[in-house]
Formats: C-alpha cells, sequence, structure tokens
C-alpha cells in the first residue's frame, strides 16, 4: 500500500525515536540513575596525592612571598596585613587542604546521593524511560506529537552526556581542591570561594536535575495530549540548563551569595579572628 509523505516521515521519526531512547538508556540508566560513586576510579588518589604534594610547595613559596611583601611594607611604611594572619591562613589552608576530599565525598556528596535515592525509590528508573519510547503511534497521532517526542528523547541524550561532563568536572574539582585551600594564603590569589561555589554547583546539579527528571516522567506516563509532552520538553530544557541555573543563582543572587558565604566564607573568617587572636596573646 502506498504510505504519504506524512506517514513515512511518521515512520522515520518513530524509528528516531527508538534509537535515541535506547542511548538515552545506556547514558542515563549507567550514569544518572544512580547514586554517584566515585570508587571505581582509582587513579584519582594517585593523582590527588601528587597535586597535594605540589600544593604544599607553593603554600610554603606562598607564604614566603606574604611575608616578603609583609616586610616590604613595613620598609615603606604602608598598612599591610600582620604576620599572624598570613600564619593563620597557612594552618587552616593546610587543615582545608587534607579535609576537602572529606567535605566533598562524606558531606556534599552524600546529601546528594540520598535525594538522588530518594526519587529513585519513588520510581524513577530506566523501566520508565522504556515505556517513552513505545509512544502510541496510531493514525490519529499528529505529525507534531511525534516531533516533540523526538525532541524529548534527543534532549534525553544530551542530558546523559551532560552527565558524563559532570564527572569530569567533580574529578577536576577533587584533585585541585588542595591548591585552591593553599591559595587563601595569598591576598589578591583566593581560589577558595570559586572552588566552593563551583563543588556545590557541580554536585547537586545531579539531585536539581534527577528531581525534575522525575517529574518529566510522571507527566508523560499514560498520557497521548500533545501539551503535556510540550511541558515535558519545556522541562528537558530547564533540566539541561540545571547547572548553568545553579551556578547564576550562587554567582549572581543576594540569596546564593548569602548560602555560600554562611557555609564558607563566614566561617572561615571567624576562625581567622580566632586563630589570630590567640597567636596575638602568645
Amino acid at each position: 500500500m502506498f504510505k504519504s509523505p506524512i506517514e513515512w516521515l511518521k515512520e522515520l521519526i518513530q524509528e528516531l525515536i527508538h534509537d535515541f531512547a535506547n542511548m538515552a538508556f545506556d547514558l542515563i540508566g549507567i550514569f544518572m540513575l544512580k547514586p554517584t560513586d566515585l570508587s571505581k576510579y582509582h587513579k584519582i588518589q594517585a593523582v590527588y596525592d601528587f597535586v597535594f604534594s605540589l600544593s604544599s610547595s607553593l603554600c610554603i613559596v606562598f607564604i614566603a612571598w606574604s611575608l616578603f611583601g609583609i616586610m616590604l611594607n613595613h620598609l615603606a611604611g604602608t598598612q599591610s596585613r600582620s604576620i599572624s594572619e598570613v600564619l593563620t591562613k597557612a594552618m587552616i589552608a593546610f587543615v582545608l587542604s587534607a579535609s576537602a576530599p572529606w567535605l566533598l565525598k562524606d558531606v556534599l556528596l552524600k546529601l546528594n546521593n540520598a535525594i538522588v535515592k530518594y526519587f529513585l525509590d519513588e520510581g524513577l528508573d530506566t523501566k520508565t524511560l522504556e515505556k517513552f519510547a513505545t509512544i502510541p503511534g496510531g493514525s490519529g497521532t499528529g505529525f507534531a506529537f511525534f516531533l516533540v517526542a523526538l525532541a524529548i528523547v534527543i534532549s534525553f541524550v544530551l542530558l546523559g552526556m551532560q552527565y558524563i561532563q559532570r564527572l569530569g568536572e567533580y574529578i577536576t574539582i577533587l584533585v585541585f581542591s588542595p591548591i585552591a585551600a593553599i591559595s587563601i594564603v595569598t591576598e589578591n590569589f583566593d581560589l577558595w570561594s570559586v572552588w566552593w561555589r563551583e563543588a556545590i554547583s557541580v554536585i547537586f546539579s545531579q539531585a536539581f536535575q534527577v528531581a525534575l527528571l522525575w517529574l518529566v516522567f510522571n507527566l508523560l506516563t499514560g498520557t497521548e495530549k500533545l501539551w503535556d509532552y510540550f511541558m515535558a520538553l519545556g522541562l528537558m530544557v530547564g533540566i539541561l540548563k540545571g547547572p548553568k541555573f545553579i551556578r547564576q543563582f550562587l554567582y549572581s543572587t543576594g540569596a546564593g551569595k548569602m548560602a555560600v558565604g554562611l557555609a564558607g566564607g563566614a566561617s572561615k573568617m571567624a576562625i581567622y579572628r580566632y586563630a589570630a587572636s590567640r597567636i596575638t596573646k602568645k
């Protein structure tokens, strides 16, 4: 029987939906729909140990440079930092560089994994995604329906690739955490606040995306309404933009800056002042 061009395109798009959905099963199922676990990446620790040794050497250089700057400012009669502040920051830098992996893996990552596990227990799995690959294809289904469905499964594939990128970003943040910590010794090269923001945005992007993905799957379950698919597509765009949104929130908004300040900067300055006062009294 001769098929019209529209029917031929529908069948072609259905095949593409099936192929992209299978690709998404692998990417999302393997990487995203499970708590983050880096224990299988054994070489990370070796790279971290090297960077930690390098950061220790840099800390000595930073301390010497800071003390030299204080001496020059003192000879020139200009105001500068005190020696106690530099030594206090150096001690805190060593503590932060040693504790950063614990902070990432045993605090932030465990909190993220707890949120992810909650939505997984609520029924978010690849079986739900498999149902999407068998969308109805009757003659009454409009051409726009297939186009929107194709756009959604393509966004699933992009989401899986984005999560692989997240793993790379997380490993980078973990490995270079000692250098970010040691940088607080310097006056104009403090990377810790940037590192802290990036750590939060990278780690909790999974929890943010999994929560919205759970909404998408629930929205699509058992529905053949075109409007529901448009809503799901809009949510998928929001999911893909999630990491960027979190970064913008942490860097731009007052609430984000306040949250970061309370978690990092404010507590850090309190430690500085307490330790400096103790050293001065001695």
